[in-house]
This record gives structure tokens, sequence and C-alpha cells, in this order.
């Protein structure tokens, strides 16, 4: 529909060829884990889902998979990051001890500081990638080596589109976490799936030089809110900005004012399965918030507004002429259109997903707009001209296929310091891949439905 058909034969292929094998092993995918349509999926559970490590250090929580082929314990990254709640001032400056609050990943070499609690408490996270999980250990497989006897907890994965897709095949992976016994066991398990180099010219981040980069996308921050490189791969650059404006050709307001004001870095948390970038202060949206978490081929996007009352807001991602040949496409036009610098129409209504894809990579795109303002009319934002009208605050001076969110309509009081406020918080995933290989269609259900996880006690041996 809007993949090259034989990009969806080759995808159907592989697809034939992995559940053939599976077949073959007796077992269901890589190491008899059912997870492999789930490649980008991130699983993220809190310390309330695991009783049994209250108090336990965090540092060492270790996981495992289980061969079903092989019949063996293979370690696999984990990463586990606290939070605390903490005050906006503090997040913002690096001081502050009143006022609002917000529940933040700790950090003690940023602004949020370290957890108070330094032991795995309720709130603290632990995230894997859904592909690490493996099969189901026996109730005869041994404990893993290095590891503190009869402390396992088992995560039972599933994929709740797999019973109505059989090409998805079994659905259900496990992984398994255990506190370690010898330091020597490290939970990255040799791997660092993101890799994040944070190099601020001043500790606000007025002005930076920092990349974030995986084997599947890197992308850049010159500025605390200003990103303007994406490569898919080893693709061409094919961001020009990361765009924030109040509306079309109002400078007033833009991603490099923000970035040139007051504010500062709550969280940098770099870790071998996610990065965390989080940063408050957008001009007088004093504790507007953006946050980034990077996994290996996905991206999750938050910006929540804390600032008096505005005229409206536009958040988009205008390309690069890089990006010339590209097909854009959403939900309402799922037959999509070509980036080439020439006018289309695209209206309607915010689509629930977008994509640009070709070959210098696929991008797809899922949001969500969480908010108690009554009378709120989001919708799309498009121009693909090159020669744009509007002046361009930002960035080039064209606009290539430059798409997102756009509300024109006036936006209460979402700032906690201002009396009575209202709650806006924007969430966007999107999933990077090199080429056009990667099935859009998939990865736009997968987004719409995520993974269910449970939780159990594991005693290997019996």
């Amino acid at each position: 529909m809007y993949r090259p058909a034989s990009s969806r034969k080759r995808a159907a292929a592989l697809v034939a060829v992995i559940l053939a094998a599976a077949s073959l092993a007796g077992c269901n995918g890589l190491g008899g884990s059912g997870l492999w349509h789930r490649d980008n999926t991130p699983v993220v559970i809190t310390g309330s889902q695991v009783s049994a490590f209250a108090t336990k250090a965090p540092g060492n929580i270790v996981a495992f998979r289980w061969n079903s082929e092989e019949r063996w314990w293979q370690q696999v990254p984990v990463q586990v990051d606290e939070r605390h709640t903490e005050f906006l001032s503090k997040l913002r400056n690096g001081s502050g001890t009143s006022g609002p609050t917000t529940l933040a990943y700790s950090d003690p070499y940023a602004n949020a500081g370290p957890d108070p609690d330094a032991t795995l408490d309720l709130n603290d996270e632990i995230a894997f990638m859904a592909i690490d999980a493996g099969g189901e250990a026996p109730r005869d497989a041994p404990t893993p080596a290095g590891v503190v006897a009869a402390s396992g907890l088992r995560v039972t994965v599933t994929d709740p589109l797999a019973s109505t897709d059989p090409t998805r095949g079994w659905g259900v992976g496990f992984l398994y976490l255990f506190e370690r016994s010898t330091p020597t066991l490290l939970p990255a398990a040799g791997h660092d799936y993101v890799q994040y180099t944070f190099a601020p010219a001043d500790p606000t981040g007025n002005v930076e030089n920092s990349t974030v980069s995986t084997n599947r996308y890197t992308t850049h921050f010159s500025g605390r809110w200003t990103r303007d490189s994406l490569r898919l791969g080893d693709g061409p650059n094919i961001l020009d900005r990361h765009r924030n404006l109040f509306a079309v050709g109002n400078c007033i307001r833009s991603e490099d004012t923000f970035s040139a004001g007051v504010g500062g870095f709550a969280t940098n948390v770099n870790g071998p399965v996610r990065v965390i970038r989080s940063y408050l202060g957008a001009n007088s949206g004093t504790y507007t918030q953006r946050e980034h978490i990077f996994y290996r081929g996905v991206e999750r996007v938050q910006t929540t507004l804390r600032v008096h009352a505005i005229p409206g807001i536009l958040d988009f991602y205008d390309y690069s002429a890089a990006a010339i040949g590209m097909e854009y496409s959403n939900s309402n036009n799922p037959a999509g259109v070509t980036i080439d610098g020439v006018s289309d129409i695209i209206g309607g209504a915010l689509p629930t997903w977008e994509a640009v894809s070709g070959v210098q990579g696929t991008m797809v795109s899922a949001g969500t707009l969480e908010t108690d303002i009554v009378g709120l009319i989001p919708g799309i934002y498009y121009l693909d001209d090159a020669t744009p009208p509007a002046t361009q605050c930002t960035g080039d001076g064209s606009e290539y296929g430059a798409s997102g969110i756009a509300i024109t309509s006036g936006i209460a009081n979402t700032d906690p310091t201002l009396g009575a406020f209202n709650n806006f918080l924007g969430t966007r995933w999107n999933i990077y891949a090199p080429g056009t290989d990667l099935d859009i269609d998939r990865q736009v259900a997968n987004l719409a439905t995520p993974v269910t996880v449970a939780v159990t006690q594991f005693v290997a041996g019996s």
C-alpha cells in the first residue's frame, strides 16, 4: 500500500523462512521466543511488579534468557533506572526546595540528582528489549552461574496480536531476572545498544554537540531543544529540524529560542538498553519539559507543557533536501505522496500514525495527546515546498515533507505555578530502520498494541 511491493514480498519471505526454521527445530523462534516481530519493542516494568527485589541494589539485577534449542542460559542486557519525586525548580536549575513536583528519572550527575532511596523501590524501572526474551526454562534447568540461588523471577512477555495473526508465530517470550552474587556479572552482558555522546558547551545546554547513535540511526543536538540531524543506518541526514513554533511564520518562539533561554538538564542517562535525555525550560514556559528515551530502533519523545496561556503550537519534523524521493504517508492518507518540494494537499484530522520511507531509510511515528483542556482541536501540519511562502524561522529555507501536529486553537494555562492549570502531555514514538524493508503495517500495529507482561517467581532446579 505504502511500501514497495518488493519490500513486502521480501518481508513475507523472511517470515516464511523463520517459521519454517522454528518448525524444524521444534520450537518457536530464536531460542524458543516467539517475539521476533517485536524487534523494536522495549519492555519496561516497575519495582512494584518485582516486589521480591525490594531493598536490593539496582546494579545487582541481571537478566537471562533460556535457549531452548541448546538448553543453556544466555545472559542478556537489562537496565535499571531509578526514579524519585523532585521539585520542578531543581530539575530546571539544579536547586530548589519548594513548589510543584513531578516524578523524574534520577541522575546524580544532572539536576535531578540521585534517588534518595538507593535500593530498588516501587517506582524504579527495569527495561529490556522484547526480542531478547527466550524460551521457557524447564523445571530442571540449573541456576545460572553467578546469581543468588532462588532469587529468580520469570517475566512472561506476550504479543496480543499473535492470537489473530498466525505469521507472528507463538507470540510469547520469557526473560529471567536474578540478583547477582558476583560483581563480575554485569547487567549490560557485554552489550551497548545505544551510544550517547553528551557534549554541552555549557551546563544548561544552550549550545551543545551531542549525538545519540545505534546501528539503526544517528541523531544530533546542537542545543537543548535543537535537534538538527537524523541518519537512518548509513544513509544521509534527512532531517533539517525538529521544529517548534507558536504559529507558521511566527519567529518569536522556536526551538532555537528555547535552547538559548534559561533551562537545564534534569537527566542524562546512558545505559546499555536505553538513553534518557530530559530537559526543562522553554523561554516563558519555565518548566516545560521534553524527554527523549532512545532504544536500539525506537525512540519515545514526550513533551509536557507548563506555560501560561498561548495561542497555539506547532511541533513537527522538517526534513532536508536529502529526503527528496521519500514517500510520506499517514493513517488518513495511506496511499502516500512523494516528498519532492512540490506542494501536496494533505488534510484531515490529526493522524494516528505517520511514515516516511525510501532508499534513505524508514521512519514510522505514532502519537497521542493527553489533556484536559476543553475545546482543544489538534490537527495535522504538512507542507512539502522548496520555496514556502512563510518565513522560515529556523533551519534552511525549505520545508520538505514537514509533518506533525498543529494546534491553532488557544491553549489554556498549563503552568502549575500560575494558579489553576490544565494538563498537556504529548507523546510520540518513532521507529527507525535503514532501507525500505521495515514492514510499516506491522510496526504501526505494534505501536498501537503493547505487549503484556506477567511476573512470577522462578526457582531453578525445582
